[in-house]
C-alpha cells in the first residue's frame, strides 16, 4: 500500500462511512474497481447484492458534458434550421 493510499478516504458503498485502506475492516474488488468496507457485515451486504450499490469508475469532463447533452436533447441530433 502506498503512501497516497494511506492518506485517501474512500467511502463504504453500503452505509456511506469514510474508510481509511489502512484501517478498513474489509475490503474486495469488483468490476477492477478496490473497494473498502468499515465492517466485514457491509462487506457481505455488499456482495449479496453488488448491483444494489453501484460502483463505478468516476467518469471524465468529456463523458460528464456528453451525458449532460444527452439529457438536455433526449438523445436527439441537433439540426441547424
Amino acid at each position: 500500500m502506498t503512501n497516497a493510499d494511506q492518506k485517501q478516504k474512500y467511502i463504504d458503498p453500503v452505509c456511506g462511512m469514510s474508510v481509511n485502506p489502512a484501517t478498513a475492516a474489509a475490503q474486495t474488488c469488483h468490476k477492477g474497481i478496490q473497494i473498502y468496507f468499515c465492517a466485514e457485515g457491509c462487506k457481505e451486504t455488499f456482495e449479496a447484492n453488488p448491483n444494489k450499490f453501484a460502483i463505478e469508475k468516476r467518469k471524465g469532463f468529456w463523458r460528464r458534458y456528453l451525458d449532460r447533452l444527452n439529457k438536455a436533447t433526449g438523445g436527439r441530433p441537433q439540426s441547424c434550421h
